[in-house]
């Protein structure tokens, strides 16, 4: 191939890529590991207080159940394990 056909074929895959960056959604992360991160003390508390709230301040029943998700997840943090519990008392609530 010559130089002067190279040249259009690479500021079309460069036009392509800025394309593609542009176009991605705001606000939505294409990584579950970055949504993992952006969960805080403060989302923790929340979780906490929500969960405190379905299950009547029973806050044994919220350690099983973190107790539970750690041993499927030995990795996670607590937020996300609170995550975890409060999703599968929403989905039992709503069968």
């Amino acid at each position: 191939m010559d130089q002067p056909a190279v040249l259009p074929l690479v500021v079309l895959a460069l036009g392509l890529v800025v394309f593609l960056l542009l176009s991605r959604p705001e606000g939505k992360s294409t990584s579950p590991k970055v949504q993992q991160r952006a969960l805080g003390n403060g989302q923790e508390k929340v979780l906490e207080q929500k969960l405190l709230s379905m299950t009547l301040g029973n806050r044994g029943a919220i350690e099983r159940g973190v107790t539970a998700k750690r041993r499927q997840h030995p990795r996670a943090s607590r937020a996300e394990l609170l995550e975890m519990v409060y999703d599968d008392y929403v989905k039992d609530r709503s069968r």
